[in-house]
């Protein structure tokens, strides 16, 4: 409806519909895709979508492709409390809810057991190193679970690998009797297309589940990431000249009638020339397009939790967790239902 008041196009309004048959994480984890499918649309369209689809607020920002941290969930209020669950999601991941329904004692022979992997030389005793790595690789959970719910929609022979066909047709197979002229459906189909074949690292014209991944997530792989640079480019670059200007960078998103300018446009005009245009060129290369837009700071986000729970629960302050020393600071790495039902009080209140 809203595709229709808006005058999005034919092409636009399929696209959209067609990502949001995927599933919704395919716009949560993937905003640069979340431009991507409404690139033809207009500018109260692209509002409304986001309304719609996201649930938040009109606060639209240039893209930017999802900079991984730790947890969803925020660390520190504006009143600078700490949040306990975005240390829980930090450590235990997907697994973080199912903690929640545990009593405690019971999560503490859960969490034994996962901290004994977490101790990857088996020597007792968790490094900083050790828990840096164990909560990057949690980090990557959630496209691990993406990828396997896709898998499962769209590989319907249940092979080992999926072809065009059966993607194209589980995107857009309800769509037939498209007219194949219409140049918005087409140049989507031809994105889709391109990305596939970029994520078909042996040519073989089928994606192994791997390979999916890195159809679904290309930022997350390193021959990947010049295409997203490019897709980027492409949906911003009006003049088609291969860079970004800062009208291109700032004009896609905020196009305001009555010529108002919110602090978030100020502060990016302000980011485009002081941190985006390294070369004070006055427009983005490919280069600096890639320094903003694709992740650059996990490894930070991680070692910097990985640093608060050390500190949290290093009883004897030698920089080093043993086995004893998460399971007795188990409210410090996971929840239970103790603190589950504290966090439920704590709302309710």
């Amino acid at each position: 409806a809203w595709c229709f008041r808006n005058k999005c196009s034919k092409g636009a309004t399929y696209y959209l519909l067609a990502k949001l048959r995927q599933g919704f994480s395919f716009l949560l984890h993937r905003r640069v895709s979340l431009l991507v499918a409404v690139r033809k649309m207009s500018l109260n369209c692209v509002l409304a979508i986001t309304l719609i689809v996201l649930s938040a607020s009109v606060h639209a920002e240039p893209p930017h492709v999802h900079e991984h941290e730790p947890s969803d969930e925020i660390h520190y209020n504006t009143a600078g409390d700490h949040n306990p669950e975005y240390d829980h999601e930090s450590f235990a991941g997907a697994d973080a809810d199912s903690f929640n329904q545990l009593a405690p004692e019971d999560a503490k022979v859960k969490l034994r057991a996962m901290a004994v992997k977490v101790d990857v030389d088996g020597n007792g005793r968790v490094t900083k190193t050790e828990l840096t790595a164990w909560i990057t690789k949690q980090m990557k959970s959630y496209i691990l679970q993406d990828v396997e719910q896709q898998w499962t929609t769209y590989n319907t022979n249940e092979d080992n690998f999926l072809t065009w066909e059966e993607y194209k047709n589980g995107t857009y197979g309800y769509m037939e009797g498209t007219d194949p002229e219409d140049e918005s459906f087409a140049d989507l189909l031809a994105r889709d297309r391109r990305r596939f074949e970029r994520a078909d690292g042996n040519s073989d014209d089928v994606l192994s589940k791997e390979e999916f991944a890195d159809y679904l997530h290309p930022e997350e792989a390193e021959h990947m990431k010049p295409l997203v640079v490019e897709e980027t480019i492409q949906d911003l670059d009006k003049d088609k000249d291969g860079f970004l200007t800062l009208e291109e960078y700032i004009g896609e998103i905020h196009q305001e009638d009555d010529g108002s300018e919110p602090e978030w446009v100020k502060s990016e005009r302000e980011q485009f020339r002081e941190h985006r245009d390294t070369n004070k060129d006055g427009k983005l290369d490919k280069e600096e397009v890639a320094k903003w837009i694709l992740p650059t700071h996990e490894a930070k986000h991680a070692e910097e939790e990985a640093s608060h729970l050390m500190s949290s629960a290093d009883t004897d302050k030698d920089d080093e967790l043993t086995i004893d020393e998460i399971v007795d600071n188990h409210d410090v790495f996971v929840g239970s239902q103790a603190t589950n039902y504290g966090s439920l009080l704590r709302d309710e209140l």
